[in-house]
């Protein structure tokens, strides 16, 4: 029973934990950026039914400590990272996501299903 409850607390937490999109560059990669922080604001309303929080992070010595725990590959110019409900990497890529790609990925996200079952 202990851990029944343990993992419904659990599951209740997640869901308050938005989605994540990062956004990493560097110089070189300042064009892709652009990009796509434009394709995301094309999106503002679906960005905000599948809660997710968008973070630019450049290439900067004061955010060495972001691409380190990322895992981002400092010879990329551009990264872009979705990070689920739970934490975990749910894609990576080093080109520009399109929103329906994006979008179609986390509809497809068991929390989402759930998520969606509920909104009216």
């Amino acid at each position: 029973m202990k851990t029944i409850t343990a993992l419904m607390l659990m599951i209740l937490t997640m869901a308050d934990q938005p989605r994540k999109v990062l956004l990493f560059y560097k110089p070189a990669g300042e064009q892709q950026w652009k990009a796509q922080l434009q394709e995301l604001e094309a999106a503002q309303k679906e960005i905000r039914e599948r809660d997710i929080e968008i973070r630019s992070i450049s290439g900067s010595a004061r955010n060495a400590d972001e691409w380190k725990k990322w895992n981002v590959d400092t010879s990329e110019a551009f990264t872009f990272i979705l990070i689920g409900r739970d934490g975990g990497e749910k894609l990576r890529s080093a080109e520009i996501v399109k929103t329906d790609k994006l979008f179609g990925l986390i509809d497809a996200m068991p929390m989402r299903r759930r998520e969606m079952k509920k909104e009216p």
